[in-house]
């Protein structure tokens, strides 16, 4: 439902498909924030690994994407 007051579009929209894509393709257990019985050391060293991750599966949607606009022309 819209607002009945007009408001300024301050942002384009955001395609979300690359988040969703990397989420649904990551390991849930690096996306807890604290497994139990984990250090400091061994979340921040998940963390890391995670991060990494999802730079991989985020470039990963990119070249599908790129190779799916490809074959669309």
């Amino acid at each position: 439902m819209g607002s009945i007051i007009p408001l300024p579009r301050i942002a384009p929209d955001i395609d979300v498909r690359p988040l969703a894509y990397a989420l649904a393709n990551m390991e849930p257990e690096l996306q807890a924030l604290v497994l139990p019985g984990e250090t400091w050391d061994d979340m921040m060293t998940r963390r890391a690994a995670a991060a990494d991750i999802l730079n991989e599966l985020l470039a990963e949607f990119a070249d599908l994407a790129d190779d799916a606009e490809a074959v669309a022309w």
